[in-house]
């Protein structure tokens, strides 16, 4: 699934590209999955002829601002993308669903053209991305407005962060993937957050030290603003990420770190964990090393 950093570089190529520029056109599919409101030929009439102002983010989703006091947000879901005719499209996995190379590309669900002939369209194979219209400010949609702290835009401070960290009493992995926590992390990102910080993804939120809590948002900050600095380009994340060695699992190899320590895998509130078991105790493992240690 798209995380922030991809997120943020759709926002980015659409600002860069569209900003500025009249719609001239739109083409919507009549999707009542995709598109929460209007859609179809009540949509197509409803942007046209709309200049586009700006192009907003928070956590996994975005949005379009309009002339008229109208928003257009969009979320990817599990393959959405944005493709911007002529442009170069960047990955940091490459989808399993091919769109092709022909204009518009297949699965496109939302078309537009701007002025200057700028193309721009969102594509969603698995049809589990949104679009939706929203009159007046994004912010005050409560699909934005019900969201956490964006590690890029609005980190919190240390004190508020490990206050509402020790509130929870919910796995460390499941309170990361929580948007109403911490908007825009996903899968990957949790797991990388979590092993950079060796935390086991299964210790209780509520159980971690204030010095855990501190290197935990300080690595939530730090992955996140280095994905993003790089355009969300996978080949181009530290070396030393687990992010490049998770990927085999199933392949006929066991995936390992480069150093030969071992990656296993442990289901987390409903999704797949990557760690790193030498470098991530297990929260029994923990309790049971501190009392040992104690005991010395």
């Amino acid at each position: 699934m798209p995380e922030l950093p991809d997120v943020e570089r759709a926002r980015k190529l659409l600002q860069a590209c569209c900003v500025g520029k009249k719609i001239s056109n739109v083409t919507a599919a009549d999707d009542s999955i995709v598109f929460t409101n209007e859609r179809g030929r009540e949509l197509e009439t409803l942007l046209a002829g709309r200049k586009l102002l700006d192009v907003g983010r928070r956590g996994k989703q975005f949005w379009l601002t309009l002339s008229g006091g109208l928003c257009l947000l969009m979320h990817f879901g599990m393959t959405g993308e944005i493709h911007v005719q002529g442009e170069k499209q960047n990955h940091y996995r490459k989808i399993d669903v091919d769109v092709g190379t022909e204009w518009p590309p297949r699965f496109t669900k939302f078309e537009m053209e701007l002025t200057g002939k700028v193309r721009v369209a969102f594509t969603d194979p698995r049809r589990l991305g949104r679009i939706r219209t929203f009159a007046g400010d994004a912010a005050d949609c409560p699909t934005i407005s019900k969201l956490g702290f964006d590690p890029v835009l609005d980190p919190p401070e240390l004190g508020v962060f490990q206050e509402a960290v020790s509130r929870r009493r919910m796995p460390i992995k499941s309170l990361l993937l929580s948007q109403d926590f911490s908007a825009g992390v996903g899968n990957w990102i949790a797991d990388e957050v979590l092993y950079q910080s060796r935390i086991h993804p299964q210790q209780l939120a509520s159980t971690l030290s204030e010095p855990q809590t501190a290197v935990l948002l300080q690595q939530l900050k730090d992955i996140c603003n280095k994905a993003v600095e790089v355009n969300a380009e996978s080949k181009l994340f530290p070396e030393d990420w687990l992010f490049h060695y998770r990927w085999s699992k199933g392949k006929g190899r066991k995936p390992a770190m480069p150093n030969g320590l071992r990656i296993e895998f442990v289901t987390v509130g409903g999704r797949t964990s990557a760690f790193v078991p030498d470098l991530q105790p297990a929260p029994s493992a923990t309790r049971k090393r501190k009392a040992k240690s104690d005991d010395d």
